[in-house]
């Protein structure tokens, strides 16, 4: 579920949100984040949602699908 005029661009572990998050907002996207805060470096329990405003969430996407692509 999202918020007018915003769009939902990832959904997943708390702490990869919080890394995308910080991707995107270095690339000039506006990021929100939701979710629990309790994490911790040895684990990951809890959910979270990365959402940005609509006219965004390409570039956004585009983002993501190229870190992703990246990966090794």
């Amino acid at each position: 579920m999202g918020v007018k005029g915003w769009e939902v661009v990832f959904q997943g572990e708390r702490l990869k949100a919080d890394l995308i998050a910080a991707v995107l907002e270095s690339n000039g996207i506006r990021v929100e984040v939701f979710g629990d805060h309790a994490y911790s470096a040895a684990m990951n329990f809890t959910e979270a949602r990365i959402l940005v405003p609509d006219a965004q969430a390409e570039r956004a996407r585009d983002l993501i699908s190229a870190a992703e692509s990246t990966q090794v």
